[in-house]
């Protein structure tokens, strides 16, 4: 049953995303969506933004409970349903769905995640809880990552009966069929050569950018962790709740002059690494520094969803920038994979989950860097956060069981 759970998942993952897709290309053409034009008309781009602010306003109300939660509050919910935070299902997603339309530097996978987890629920009714972590592993197809899915579902312990075996199942039922699926899309790096040290000169060479590369990642993933918990500590939409106005009209504003800065990022990857904008360092560094602060203005302020697509074209775009300022020290894969790894071992804590993660991501392009570089950040996370490599917790939401209900 994982396996046909998985495949199911999968596909249903797929389907949702190609839809989702397709409205957003319609309003911003394919060409945009890749980074390919050099502006967006400034009417169209306010417009398009800022009344999708306005429809989410309306949608979330300020309200917490109709916020889309990320993949590990998902995670969490299937692991102790009976004490996660109450929800408004719909509205979260609906508003989710808007925000991958109009265009926000959010990746599908939360979305996706909670869909699944929505549906599972629905046919299950907890009676299953396997069979839901395998859904939820099947889902992670859009990363065309066999075990991604399964590592997970796990990564907080290992529980082989009910979240390896399902999970990894799940995880490979839903790549098959979302890879087919997908074949034709943006996703592969076939195009892309691999690159391998071929003297010791260059095996030195790629050791340094694994060390140089997972400092910078490293950077990057502590400020935006600080960036959203300075955020977090104003609870922006609890005192006014139309902040997603404002960051549309801000997004739209950015969209004119910068549009890779936009958009969850699948589509742009295979420019960057093909050395699109190559010759334009303070671009490149400058639609990294700016899809960071972005990514994180988003998710604080209702336009919800994931960190994995956004997280990754930021740091390529880094490393695209540091090849090219650098470009006798390591090839730009080697770059792009370092800075990844230590991007999301400071965001998610969990190193063999950033691995694989960066080893899929990049399929299998500098998969020496993205070693050292989980190594490098995962010392410097332990220092940060006192020998404990999972970050801060998220700050306690309305009927968590963090945030009891006071007392008469």
């Amino acid at each position: 049953m994982a396996l046909v759970t998985g495949a199911l998942s999968g596909a249903f993952s797929a389907v949702m995303l190609g839809l989702i897709g397709g409205i957003g290309k319609q309003f911003w053409g394919e060409t945009t969506e890749e980074g390919l034009i050099k502006s967006i008309p400034l009417l169209w781009s306010l417009t398009v933004c800022g009344g999708v602010g306005v429809i989410l306003a309306l949608v979330e109300r300020g309200d917490d409970r109709n916020l889309l939660p990320e993949l590990p509050e998902t995670l969490e919910d299937l692991r102790d349903p009976d004490h996660a935070p109450q929800r408004h299902e719909f509205r979260s997603i609906l508003a989710a769905a808007l925000a991958q339309i109009g265009g926000a530097p959010v990746g599908p996978e939360a979305l996706l995640t909670r869909l699944v987890t929505v549906a599972s629920r629905a046919i299950w009714r907890g009676r299953d809880n396997t069979l839901s972590h395998a859904a939820i592993a099947g889902s992670m197809g859009l990363f065309e990552a066999p075990l991604l899915g399964g590592v997970v579902v796990n990564q907080h312990r290992v529980n082989l009966q009910s979240r390896w075996i399902p999970g990894t199942i799940g995880g490979l039922a839903g790549f098959a069929v979302f890879g087919g699926i997908l074949e034709l899309s943006g996703g592969s790096m076939a195009r892309v050569p691999y690159i391998w040290p071929t003297t010791f000169r260059e095996d030195l060479g790629s050791v340094s950018v694994g060390l140089l590369a997972g400092l910078v990642g490293s950077a990057l993933g502590f400020g935006l962790r600080q960036w959203r918990s300075a955020l977090q500590r104003r609870q922006l939409l609890k005192h006014w709740r139309w902040w997603p106005v404002l960051t549309g009209l801000l997004l739209g504003v950015l969209l004119h002059w910068v549009p890779m800065v936009g958009f969850a990022g699948e589509h742009q990857v295979i420019p960057l690494l093909d050395g699109a904008n190559k010759d334009s360092v303070p671009l490149l560094l400058s639609v990294g520094a700016l899809k960071l602060l972005m990514l994180g203005l988003c998710l604080e302020t209702g336009w919800r969803g994931g960190i994995f697509f956004p997280g990754f074209i930021l740091s390529c775009a880094f490393g695209g920038g540091l090849h090219e300022l650098l470009p006798q020290l390591g090839s730009l894969s080697s770059w792009c994979a370092g800075i990844t790894s230590g991007f999301f071992v400071l965001m998610l804590g969990r190193p063999l989950v950033v691995l694989v993660l960066s080893i899929c991501l990049m399929q299998g392009h500098g998969t020496a860097s993205g070693l050292i570089g989980v190594g490098v950040a995962v010392l410097i996370s332990r220092r940060l956060d006192g020998g404990n490599d999972v970050p801060p917790p998220r700050p306690e939401t309305h009927g968590s069981p963090e945030c009891p209900e006071p007392q008469a």
